[in-house]
């Protein structure tokens, strides 16, 4: 019996070692990051990007690539600023928690129970079933999936004008579905929380996140609040080419206002690992991590309380968020079972194609498999048509485009949505003839697509050609009778819509 036990002891122990990694491993990994984030960083005109692995409860990688300001030549650090869009949700997740084992907040109750200062609009369905849980996991039945930021410029809106659909587009927060009955992602329910936040607390969220989170946790460089010392740290953003854009603020700070570095955020990583000994923090308990982590039942197995799940391509379970602003894309997992995790923040619209290659050469890494080509995300043709455009014109760039599709398909992402993107990108330079000339391009590349016809026809209309313009959206809505843009355009123009579906 004691030879068993102690065999059986020998067998747990060399699978605990063969599971952690040792120093020549990691540096091997950490080396060959060090020359493929910056590829790839070029490959897709991100500028710069910061990075945290750990592995076995301990920070291995921290580090800044690339540059967070192009034209000073000032370099990504780890205390570099960035946006990390909805990855705010599972840090205000935490604000949430906490009222709730401070028994300030009960998760079942009604959120009207703990509003005053604005409701849920009166529909069809009970309101007192938008619950606390529902909220946090996206199964309240609401609308408004996402927020466009605001400029520094513009006078922002309350939370109450926003959520009454002074938000930029989005329209307001009311409940579309049955709550309870279907995971629904909705930023507004985060933006109800947030409101909820102040009405329990008394204080202005910001406020209550800054000193019963965020410091207590050490991220003294991260706020909900973008003031002169955040701007002062943070990098620029920029589009999907790597060009500059314009700095956006936002009311719907819980669902998409957090500033943080790769510094600060790899303690937040840390601190979720709630199996870690070698971390602790006295915020939330085990139980409460546990239970954010958990994925309720409408969520297909995918969400819990603030906590996407996901199963990687290795088979290994990971826990956490993504996030994307216009202009920002960051990436936040980890493996509670094994203390590992993985944080990418990145400073381009195209850094979703950067961190999901390192994220997928990290899971294979740590489940000792080959990762071979299943990692490589190629780079968008629209980057590589761009570039001619702006030095040579439109004059022979279908040719060119057919060329290289003919000739380098497995060099570039060929797909419908690259072509689409950069017509709208010279759209919104009004360089007209430019997004035409894309678009020309789009319909005879894809001949069935309604969106193709659609986004070509716009182009057109915008150009003054009227007549092309209303015989291209004819084309799109006969590909998609229930293209509605199509649709209500023509009907603006005048148009009679009998026979076009047929």
């Amino acid at each position: 019996m004691i030879i068993r036990l102690i065999s059986l002891l020998i067998l747990l122990l060399s699978f605990t070692l063969s599971a952690q990694k040792g120093t020549k491993e990691i540096d091997q990994f950490v080396n060959k990051l060090d020359n493929q984030i910056p590829k790839l960083l070029n490959d897709f005109s991100v500028p710069g990007a910061g990075i945290a692995i750990i592995e076995n409860g301990e920070i291995i990688l921290l580090k800044g690539y690339g540059y967070s300001d192009i034209v000073k030549g000032t370099k990504v650090t780890t205390k570099t600023g960035f946006n990390i869009g909805s990855i705010s949700k599972t840090v205000a997740a935490w604000g949430v928690m906490k009222l709730v084992q401070e028994g300030k907040i009960e998760l079942d109750a009604p959120a009207e129970k703990y509003l005053t200062r604005w409701h849920l609009p009166k529909s069809e369905f009970d309101s007192d079933k938008v619950t606390i849980r529902r909220l946090l996991s996206h199964t309240a039945g609401l609308s408004l999936h996402g927020y466009p930021g605001w400029s520094p410029k513009d006078n922002l809106p309350t939370i109450e004008e926003s959520l009454d659909g002074k938000n930029n587009g989005p329209g307001r927060v009311e409940i579309i579905m049955e709550p309870g009955t279907k995971w629904k992602y909705s930023g507004g329910g985060f933006t109800i929380l947030q409101l909820i936040i102040e009405e329990v607390t008394k204080q202005k969220f910001e406020d209550y996140m800054q000193a019963e989170i965020l410091n207590p946790l050490g991220m003294t460089n991260s706020s909900y609040t973008i003031d002169e010392n955040i701007l002062k740290a943070s990098s620029l953003e920029h589009n999907n080419f790597g060009e500059v854009i314009d700095f956006e603020l936002f009311t719907a700070k819980a669902a998409a206002g957090l500033h943080t570095t790769i510094e600060d955020f790899s303690k937040f990583a840390l601190a979720s690992l709630y199996k870690n000994k070698k971390y602790t923090q006295n915020i939330l308990s085990t139980h409460s991590l546990e239970l954010m982590m958990t994925p309720v039942p409408v969520s297909n197995d995918s969400y819990g309380l603030g906590y996407q799940k996901e199963l990687m391509s290795t088979n290994m379970t990971i826990y956490g968020h993504g996030g994307a602003n216009t202009g920002w894309q960051a990436l936040f997992m980890i493996n509670p079972d094994t203390n590992d995790g993985f944080v990418m923040l990145t400073n381009g619209g195209a850094g979703s194609n950067v961190f999901s290659q390192v994220i997928c050469e990290w899971s294979h890494w740590l489940t000792d498999k080959e990762s071979l080509d299943s990692c490589i995300v190629l780079p968008s043709i629209a980057n590589k048509i761009k570039q001619i455009i702006d030095t040579k014109g439109v004059g022979d760039i279908k040719k060119l485009y057919f060329e290289l599709k003919n000739n380098q398909q497995d060099k570039y992402n060929f797909s419908e949505g690259q072509l689409i993107d950069l017509g709208y990108y010279y759209l919104s330079k009004n360089k007209n003839d430019f997004a035409i000339a894309v678009f020309e391009i789009s319909v005879e590349a894809f001949p069935n697509s309604f969106n193709a016809f659609d986004s070509y026809a716009e182009a057109l209309l915008k150009q003054g050609e009227k007549k092309k313009a209303i015989e291209n959206y004819k084309k799109s809505i006969k590909l998609n009778p229930e293209n509605i843009n199509g649709i209500r355009v023509l009907k603006k123009l005048g148009v009679t819509l009998e026979n076009i579906k047929q």
